[in-house]
């Protein structure tokens, strides 16, 4: 019995140690975004280009970028030494400051109308560098435009996100007013009602005239028989008013607006949108 419980126990543990693992595998890797050396380009617009260079790699590859101000804060206030990328206690301190497992050293050269933007990547668990491709721009209203197009160069080893499914967008035919099967229906009541209620109407108007012209000879079973056909006549009126109504109703929601239909183009769950035009 005790083995067996020795047993349980370390099966829970290692369950646990597995979950643990694949829980860590799943989250997106921190990538710090640290500015370095700057070129003829201030503080502000550094932190604002890091930003940029952070949100892209970000909207493009399954990590959690962090730059701009939100890095200046956790830095030191007078910065970090300019050998930095070079000196690996200084990098494990910048790391261990951002909470990051990657880091991404910038340097920001304004060239005279042309902004060159280098890089150099480390991994600091085993402390490997790469310097990356460097990037012209050539106007700042196209960084985030060529930050997002470098970003898998920029990290290659990352997951690019999955982006989603395009759509595709047709209309759907009108559809004119048409007499439908209930409005038939609703019709037919309406003429069989008018129909009675005219039958009906007419008898009770010839019975009642002659009990009038001779009311000595009118019977109390005569009366009633007048009464009884006037309700009728009355009812037969009613279903054929109501029987129009329900038509007419009903005729006039029997046709369709055209309306956009979206759906994926490729395999998966359908998506509509309705709208009016």
């Amino acid at each position: 019995m005790q083995r067996v419980f020795v047993s349980l126990g370390g099966l829970m543990i290692m369950c646990g140690v597995a979950l643990a693992q694949n829980a860590q595998a799943g989250e997106p890797v921190r990538v710090g975004i640290v500015p370095g050396v700057a070129v003829g380009v201030d503080a502000a617009k550094v932190d604002a280009l890091a930003e940029e260079l952070a949100d892209a790699l970000k909207s493009e590859l399954v990590v959690d970028a962090i730059g701009g101000l939100e890095v200046r804060r956790k830095l030191p206030a007078d910065g970090i030494p300019q050998d930095c990328v070079v000196t690996p206690a200084c990098v494990a301190s910048v790391a261990k400051q951002l909470g990051a497992k990657q880091l991404l050293f910038v340097v920001f050269i304004d060239s005279g109308g042309t902004l060159q933007v280098d890089s150099t990547w480390i991994d600091t668990a085993s402390g490997k560098s790469v310097s990356r491709p460097a990037i012209d721009i050539s106007q700042l209203s196209l960084a985030r435009e060529r930050f997002v197009a470098a970003a898998r160069q920029l990290l290659p080893d990352a997951p690019v996100r999955p982006k989603p499914k395009a759509l595709d967008g047709k209309m759907s035919e009108a559809v004119p007013r048409h007499i439908t099967r209930p409005a038939l229906i609703t019709a037919g009541a309406a003429v069989v009602g008018l129909a009675d209620g005219i039958v009906f109407g007419l008898r009770t108007r010839s019975r009642y005239n002659a009990c009038k012209a001779d009311t000595a000879a009118c019977s109390t079973d005569e009366r009633e028989a007048i009464r009884t056909n006037s309700v009728i006549a009355d009812i037969g009126f009613f279903v054929a008013v109501g029987g129009a109504i329900a038509t007419g109703v009903l005729w006039a929601t029997s046709g369709k607006e055209p309306h956009l239909i979206v759906t994926p183009e490729q395999s998966g769950g359908a998506v509509s949108v309705i709208g009016r035009f």
